[in-house]
């Protein structure tokens, strides 16, 4: 088993926006109009930084997935 340096959530606010969270040092809360970008910011954070990515359900209670990055590889993106 891989040791994580960090994780990176996905969620959605009271508010109804998609927001992403990683716990590394320095990092802010980032803001998305929609689920699909969220996601998709997430995805490229937690592959930067070979983090556990969560993406909770638009209800938190109802389930969430977890993608572990940790050693994956993948061309940076300018």
């Amino acid at each position: 088993m891989s040791s994580r340096s960090c994780s990176v959530q996905v969620f959605q606010t009271e508010a109804g926006q998609w927001s992403v969270q990683s716990d590394a040092p320095g990092a802010d809360l980032l803001d998305y109009p929609s689920q699909g970008d969220a996601i998709t910011a997430g995805v490229h954070m937690a592959m930067a930084e070979g983090a556990l990515l969560t993406i909770h359900a638009a209800n938190v209670a109802k389930s969430k997935s977890e993608i572990d990055f940790a050693g994956c590889s993948a061309p940076q993106i300018a």
